[in-house]
């Protein structure tokens, strides 16, 4: 290839190429075509097939860039479709359990709701069979310890309830004349009553313990005289003795009654001229020891009316 001038031949203006091969000048409005020769071609050719290759490593590069952006298209496609997903999992999921654990979570508390209502219920319960039980074994020591009272009262009669019952007298002092009889019955056949036993007065005994086997005693002591016949004569002797009515109550129509048990007061031995009799040979001796030193019984002194 020739080098040529890049003036205008016609004026020396500067030329400028307008394509590939043409030239214009701006001064003088000119026109011209390049020469090329052979070795021209050649690099025209060679410029033509490495445009060709560039256009075509670059429509290379522009697919790989279309299938990489596509790539990375699609795995954004599917990412953002994961998360719709999700969300839409979540979304319906999150309340779900959300309900579940809330339901649970209430059935939980509603359970021990319940068993603490069982357990105050059954502890109301209890109490309040306790405070039953507490009130029915009050109203039972309260109606036995009324039964005990009127038992008890039953026997602690008054000196006018015992002496105004005639009927009672009567057959306490027929009682009481037996037992001293009995009692005197001990003595040998020469020694004899000579005169009628005096009554002296009568002592009528409660227990203090209202569980006692004998609750009530009622008690007459009597002077009893008795003549003695011997070789030598007839000595006199007395004796105080005593006779007891036990179980003295009360019938239910007010009446007094006893058991009438025939036994004597005490078979206290006295000595008399090498003699054994039953009973005391001193009246103070017999009240001390029958009466006033009987620790577990009450007494008072009242006068029996007599025949």
């Amino acid at each position: 290839m020739q080098l040529m001038s890049m003036k205008c031949p016609n004026c020396n203006g500067t030329l400028k190429m307008v394509n590939e091969g043409t030239f214009y000048c701006a001064n003088c409005d000119s026109a011209f075509m390049a020469d090329y020769d052979k070795d021209d071609v050649e690099i025209q050719k060679m410029k033509i097939e490495a445009e060709i290759r560039k256009q075509k490593l670059g429509q290379a590069q522009t697919g790989a860039e279309v299938e990489k952006r596509k790539a990375k298209d699609q795995f954004r496609i599917k990412v953002i479709v994961i998360s719709i997903v999700a969300v839409f999992f979540l979304i319906i999921t999150v309340p779900t359990v959300i309900v579940t654990l809330q339901s649970e979570k209430k059935a939980v508390e509603t359970r021990l709701q319940e068993e603490k209502d069982r357990q105050a219920r059954y502890e109301a319960e209890e109490k309040e069979k306790e405070e039953k039980r507490k009130q029915e074994q009050a109203a039972k020591e309260a109606e036995e310890q009324a039964a005990r009272q009127a038992k008890l009262a039953s026997y602690r009669l008054s000196a006018e309830e015992l002496t105004s019952d005639d009927f009672f007298v009567e057959n306490a002092n027929k009682a009481i004349e037996v037992q001293l009889w009995d009692n005197t019955s001990l003595f040998y056949d020469n020694w004899v009553w000579n005169v009628e036993p005096e009554y002296i007065t009568s002592y009528f005994l409660t227990a203090k313990d209202e569980n006692a086997k004998v609750q009530s005693i009622l008690v007459s002591l009597y002077k009893i005289t008795w003549d003695r016949e011997d070789d030598d004569g007839v000595d006199q002797y007395v004796m105080y003795d005593g006779a007891c009515l036990y179980n003295v109550s009360r019938n239910e129509d007010g009446t007094v009654r006893s058991d009438y048990d025939p036994e004597e007061l005490s078979y206290h031995d006295e000595l008399i001229r090498n003699q054994f009799i039953s009973g005391y040979t001193e009246y103070d001796q017999l009240v001390r020891q029958e009466i006033y030193g009987n620790a577990d019984y009450d007494y008072f002194e009242f006068t029996m009316p007599q025949d």
